[in-house]
């Protein structure tokens, strides 16, 4: 798909293809002429037939002619120079250094954008604030889980008492997954006691496996 470049000229506007084909129309209004005006001359039939011969191509190729808001009729950038030149020479030496833009720029390889890195924040954390951490997301994963049957036994009913349950759930229900991996990365060198299902050693068997029921007794279930 062709796009369309606008340039100023004085305050005009200027319409170019991505290609660099000139919107001879639009241009030719603000010198009070006409297009056709200058495709009738002699001089330019003649330099259009050498053109296409020179270039092997139709005339079709080089001067086209489109509908719609941006319509009119192109003109190929072979022909754009000389028809500015009839214009006006100022526009010409203009029109001749935007086209020199446009294929530059395009034939310049494009640079992927790459995103940007995360930012890296280190900061020293204590055990009893790691803790502290682990044991709201405990406190929220079994909110979630609360919330989440609440919204089964009550999602028959209307009212703003189920509304909030299910915008509770739809907002924070995929929260602690996510807080997962930081936690475990945090955690790593704590030590835990499976045989002790309780305590601190309960909060930090779910955090490195978040699929575990602990049974009382320390015995631990996966599913």
């Amino acid at each position: 798909m062709t796009n369309i470049i606008t340039a100023d000229y004085n305050g005009t506007q200027v319409f170019f293809q991505d290609d660099a084909y000139l919107n001879a129309t639009a241009i030719a209004k603000h010198f009070n002429k006409l297009p056709n005006e200058w495709l009738r001359l002699d001089s330019t039939q003649e330099y259009i037939d050498l053109l296409c011969k020179n270039l092997n191509t139709e005339k079709s190729r080089i001067l086209k002619t489109t509908r719609g808001v941006s319509g009119g009729t192109w003109l190929h950038r072979r022909l754009a120079v000389p028809f500015a030149r009839w214009l006006n020479v100022e526009f010409a030496i203009w029109c001749d250094e935007q086209i020199e833009k446009i294929l530059i720029d395009k034939n310049q390889p494009k640079q992927l954008a790459l995103p940007e890195p995360s930012k890296m924040y280190q900061r020293d954390l204590t055990e009893k604030e790691m803790q502290d951490f682990c044991w709201a997301w405990y406190a929220l994963r079994n909110y979630i889980e609360l919330t989440d049957k609440l919204q089964k036994q009550f999602g028959g009913f209307g009212g703003d008492y189920a509304r909030a349950i299910r915008q509770l759930n739809e907002r924070y229900g995929n929260l602690p997954q996510e807080m997962l991996p930081t936690l475990q990365r945090i955690t790593t060198e704590f030590n835990q006691d499976i045989t002790h299902g309780n305590g601190w050693n309960r909060i930090i068997y779910n955090v490195r496996h978040p699929n575990a029921i602990i049974r009382s007794g320390g015995l631990v279930h996966l599913f």
